[in-house]
Order: C-alpha cells, then structure tokens, then sequence
C-alpha cells in the first residue's frame, strides 16, 4: 500500500486521488525521517531516490508533493530533536552538510547521516541513516534506532580493514554530552552500527574535526570544535585512538613519529618561495612531505601547534546593477571593500601546501603526474594562507617527489590556468594575476614547458587588442597551430578564434571560428 501511494505521489496525484487532508497525507509518508526498527533495517522508498536524483531540498519535495506547511508548525522547536520525531516533522532530503562518504575497495561508497538546512527551518534535521551506493547506480538505505545510532553530523569516517569508525558529532543540543566523544563503528559487511566505550585523554564532544588512519591499530584526530560547559570553542589539541584498546591518549604538537620534519625545520620552510633559476629545484623538507601527505596549510598548522590569526569578518555589500551608468565605479567600491575585508599576508605570512584549487594537472605517459601553479583562497579552513603559486609538483610513478620553482617573470602567478599537451611538452595558458603584476593586470599569456628539463619560455604574446577566453577546454590542436577562442564584445558577434603555429612561433589574424563549449 505504501509503494503506491509513494508512486502516485511521484506523478503529483496523490492528493486527488487518496486523501483529501496534507496533513494526513503527510503523516502516512512519515518513514521520509522515522527512526529505524533494527540494527539495520533496510528500506524501499521510491520518494527517496527520486529525491536524489532531483536534488530536492526538504522544500522542494513539499512542493513537488503540492503540501503546505500545517497551521502552527514555525511555534515548534526545530532545534530538539523532539521535532525530528514529530508529526510529520522535516521532510526528507539528500542536500546535507557535515554528511561523510567513505570508498570502499569493493566499489561501493558508505554516505552516513548528515544535517539538512538550519535551526530555523522546519525541514531542519540531523540524520542516523546510511545510504550505499554502489558502482551501477544502485542505491540502499538504511535506517537505525535512535539508541543505537543518535542523529549525527560533522562527524569523520575513517576506515580500517571492514569497520568504519564514526567518531565526534555535533548532534541536536539536547542531545550533547560535555567531556564525552562519541565513537561508533558501522560493519561494512552487515551494516550493522554498535557503540564503543572508549578511556584515556580524548578530545571531549568534538565536531567539524579531521581524521587520520596511522596504521591498522590508530587513528589521529585534530582541529575542529569541541564543546565545553562554556560552549564551543576550537580543539588545539592532538588526539590518537588505539582501536586494539580502544584507548584515547593526546599526542604532543610537532610529534615526527606521525609527520617526519622537525618543529625547526617548519618553522624555516613554511612558507612559499620564488625560485631563482628556470627552474629551481627545491629540496624544503617539509615542502617535500606536504606533498607527499596531500595536508592542507591549516592541517600543518594544527600539527605543529601554529595557532593561524582570527579569521575576519565578511563584509557584506550590495552588488550594483549592470544597467547603473555608474557601475564600473560602484563595482570597484565593492571590490575594494572585499579587499579589505581580507586578512592581510605576506609570502612569509602563508604555509606552503601542494593542495591547490585550479591548479593544471597534466599526466604523462611515462607516469608523471605534473601540477602546475593553482591556488588556496581567503575562504574555508585555510583563509590564512591564501597563495598564488607559480611552481611545478611532480609526482613520479615510483613515489618519488620533485618541486620546481621559477621567478615571476619566468613563471607568472596568474588565474584562469589551462593546459594542453604538445608532444613533449605542455602549453600553459592563464591570466596575470592583477595584485602580483599590476602592469600586465588580466594580460594572457602562453608559456611552454618542455618536460623532459622542466625548462619554460614564454611564448609571443598576442597581438594588441586580441582578448583570447581562457576555460578548460578552450583550446584545440590543429595540426601545427593551438587554436583559442577570442572574446566577443557584442551580441550576435560572430564568434572568433586565434591560431599561434607552434613551428613558426608566430600567431595567426583573428578568423571566424566556432568556440568550444564551456
């Protein structure tokens, strides 16, 4: 009876057809949030996958469901997990924040719970559900009890042989223990979920954490947050948990027996340099193993105890509009006020990282991986260190790492990086970057690097008044010319390319030329 009423709800004519009250419309589709019955119980629910594959929020499933919001539902308490259990309560959702997805070698990816929207909103809701995916597409979901597995959000997943080790969560208020943690393990076999009773020093009821797995014995906990009788301020510490006794114990910062580089040799080599020669080897230590490690700055910084400067307050300023005849110089207001509201650095200010956002990563076919340049915004865990970087990170098949560093003016920190492979080399395309090279602010410019010495040059630039649009995929080889795209300025412009002929090193004139898709 349920699947039919669920499947009549999917073509909008539930209403009509079966009830004439939403209320008990709603309450009779209620198993969207019910707590489980088993450990697990294993569920069917047509609305569910539909909302996955639709991307609903809790709203938007109200919507396509055609329900309205019952008379006196904004004078509950979304926040307590009473509500949760109310009637009918949050509506399903998949678009969760604080949910973890953990790979597993057999193809399938474990999702675990995870909180939709805010306190404020009536589909607010902290979920105890796992959900498994499985290569094909196919999906099962999983309910639990809610002594067995208690609403959970912001928590880490770390697996080691077949258990998966929730540990920390933020949870519903009412919900929370000062000076516990919670650790649980999910079989990935049976999908069942037990608790662990843990002892020794632990990190106290912790959230928004990161994660580690040492060995098969130990898992190392930093950052995040932790709740006191105060309320919740940042952990500091560093937490390990032998999973053999189930015992916590707190590590001291700077401990080279989980990251071998000294608390010295941080201290000298943190930081982002320019090379001095096309190019310039680097042999940074602690360069060296942050690539090797994938850490992220702030993940460095919590290791060795390098509390980063307080992260600033946003500030908020409305957007003019295009039609505004003074929109050049009210955008400029805008874009100066953001500036400001950035945390000021210096090169000596930033950690290093090799975990970049759009940086070019270019794979060669005797097993090297390249990353070229990329960036760390003022956004996220690592607003301290905001970087432009103009280096090359080779990882070599055999594990080996090398890090080639240029000078600005071989090698320009720019945005917009694009790269295309040329038989034994690679074609860098970006954009100056204007803070870094104001006098060539938003300039393209081509580099070529030839892989086998890790040499650049830089190419031409191109003719006067020629603006190329720079995107992945925006460039194409055509035979001995690399074709890029030329942006237009007017409506129903006919779209232009450019061609630069990589035997004669000259470019082309403008010809009409379709562009590739962004």
């Amino acid at each position: 009876m349920l699947n039919l009423i669920v499947r009549l709800a999917l073509r909008g004519e539930w209403i009509k057809r079966f009830f004439m009250d939403p209320t008990k419309a709603a309450s009779e589709l209620q198993t969207r949030t019910r707590y489980g019955t088993a450990n697990p119980e294993q569920v069917e629910n047509e609305l569910w996958e539909r909302a996955i594959d639709e991307e609903w929020t809790g709203y938007g499933l109200r919507q396509h469901l055609g329900i309205d919001l019952a008379p006196g539902t904004f004078r509950q308490n979304f926040a307590h997990s009473a509500y949760r259990e109310s009637q009918p309560g949050p509506f399903w959702s998949w678009q969760r924040f604080g949910r973890t997805s953990t790979a597993l070698p057999d193809g399938r990816v474990i999702h675990v719970a995870g909180e939709h929207e805010d306190s404020y909103d009536p589909d607010f809701c902290i979920y105890n559900d796992v959900v498994v995916q499985y290569a094909g597409g196919h999906r099962e979901f999983f309910l639990y009890p809610k002594e067995i597995f208690p609403p959970t959000d912001f928590h880490t997943a770390t697996l080691i042989s077949n258990k998966i080790f929730l540990i920390g969560s933020l949870s519903y208020a009412d919900l929370r223990r000062p000076g516990e943690i919670p650790v649980l393990t999910l079989d990935t076999g049976k999908l069942r979920i037990d608790r662990v009773v843990t002892t020794g020093d632990c990190p106290g009821w912790i959230c928004r954490h990161v994660a580690e797995k040492i060995d098969e014995n130990r898992i190392l906990i930093a950052g995040g947050e932790v709740l006191t009788t105060k309320g919740y301020g940042h952990s500091t510490g560093v937490f390990e948990l032998d999973v053999s006794t189930m015992t916590w114990r707190r590590l001291e910062h700077g401990d080279m027996t989980i990251f071998p580089v000294s608390t010295e040799e941080y201290r000298t080599g943190k930081n982002p340099r320019y090379g001095t020669a096309n190019p310039d080897r680097s042999v940074n230590p602690f360069w060296l193993e942050m690539a090797r490690r994938r850490w992220s700055p702030s993940r460095a910084r919590l290791h060795f105890g390098d509390t980063a400067p307080p992260r600033p307050e946003p500030v908020m300023a409305e957007i003019p509009n295009h039609a505004d005849p003074d929109f050049e110089s009210k955008m400029q207001r805008v874009n100066d006020a953001h500036e400001r509201s950035r945390l000021a650095r210096t090169i000596d200010d930033v950690v290093w990282t090799a975990v970049r956002e759009d940086a070019v990563n270019v794979a060669l076919p005797d097993g090297r991986r390249l990353l070229i340049g990329g960036e760390v915004t003022a956004y996220g865990d690592d607003y301290a260190d905001p970087w432009i970087y103009n280096e090359i990170v080779v990882s070599h098949a055999n594990g080996e790492i090398e890090i080639l560093c240029y000078p600005t003016d071989v090698f320009p920190q720019a945005f917009d990086l694009q790269g295309v492979t040329c038989g034994g080399d690679v074609l860098i395309f970006g954009h100056h970057d204007w803070r870094m090279h104001p006098d060539r602010a938003r300039k393209p410019f081509i580099l070529r690097l030839e892989t086998s010495s890790y040499h650049i040059n830089l190419l031409p630039p191109l003719p006067s008044q020629v603006q190329v649009d720079i995107y992945e995929g925006c460039a194409r080889r055509d035979g001995d010319c690399i074709v890029l795209p030329i942006v237009g300025h007017k409506e129903n412009e006919t779209e232009k390319a450019i061609a630069f002929d990589l035997e004669r090193g000259t470019w082309s004139n403008p010809f009409p030329c379709q562009h590739p898709e962004r």
